[in-house]
């Protein structure tokens, strides 16, 4: 009986962690909560001059900001865990849930919105084939590179707030990075020849087997890295 309330308790303790990562995001609020789930949708502007046969450049945009938005909903849930009250708040809700458990939490809370990104990436792709009528033959791969983006952004996210007590100017860095690669990438696309950015505008992008192989290798080691990382920096840190 001890054993099963004690299952109990933790299981309970788990589910509390979850929705404090997801009250960190959404305020407990039914209209904030619709207002971030709809926000990305303002991303399939990328894609009005886009025509059938010019889908590659126009979905990666679209699908690397809205990556990148869910990714920054993940840093978003660290703000329970910055040097504040906040932090004693936290602890009292997942407590007598070991730190293990809460750093796993964590991860759990990032598959969630990894779930909700993709949801999202798939109405916004549906709603620019309807409105725009833009091409899908670099669906498949545009969307399974996301995918791996996705975890690969948030293997980096995660330690990296793990290990820092200011949350704003862990933020930042995030944020700034994200530009930065973004913009990076629009410089490099103008300064290709006409024919090769036409090239990569209007065709499919490939990926052979082998290279979707070392994708998905590279993102599964690189998650289980991520969480050994984040285990011993919250695990060494004070609470």
């Amino acid at each position: 009986m001890a054993f099963t309330a004690d299952t109990s308790i933790h299981r309970h303790a788990e589910r509390i962690a979850i929705r404090m990562d997801f009250a960190a995001i959404t305020g407990n609020s039914t209209v904030v909560n619709v207002i971030a789930f709809l926000a990305p949708l303002v991303f399939t502007a990328f894609t009005w001059q886009s025509g059938p046969d010019e889908s590659g450049l126009p979905l990666t945009v679209m699908a690397y900001l809205t990556v990148m938005y869910w990714v920054a909903s993940i840093a978003v849930m660290f703000q329970f865990n910055s040097d504040n009250q906040l932090a004693t708040a936290r602890m009292i809700g997942v407590m007598p849930v070991s730190r293990r458990t809460q750093v796993a939490m964590r991860y759990c809370s990032a598959g969630v919105l990894f779930v909700i990104c993709f949801t999202e990436l798939g109405i916004e792709i549906a709603l620019s084939r309807l409105w725009f009528g833009i091409g899908l033959s670099a669906l498949a791969t545009v969307v399974t590179l996301a995918m791996a983006a996705f975890v690969m952004l948030a293997a980096i996210v995660i330690p990296v707030f793990y290990s820092c007590d200011d949350f704003t100017k862990a933020y930042s860095r995030v944020f700034v990075g994200a530009i930065t690669v973004f913009f990076a990438a629009q410089i490099i696309m103008l300064l290709l020849p006409d024919g090769l950015r036409s090239q990569v505008l209007s065709t499919a992008i490939t990926v052979p087997p082998v290279g979707w192989a070392v994708i998905a290798a590279l993102a599964i080691l690189a998650l289980a890295v991520s969480y050994r990382i984040s285990l011993r920096i919250w695990s060494a840190k004070e609470l």
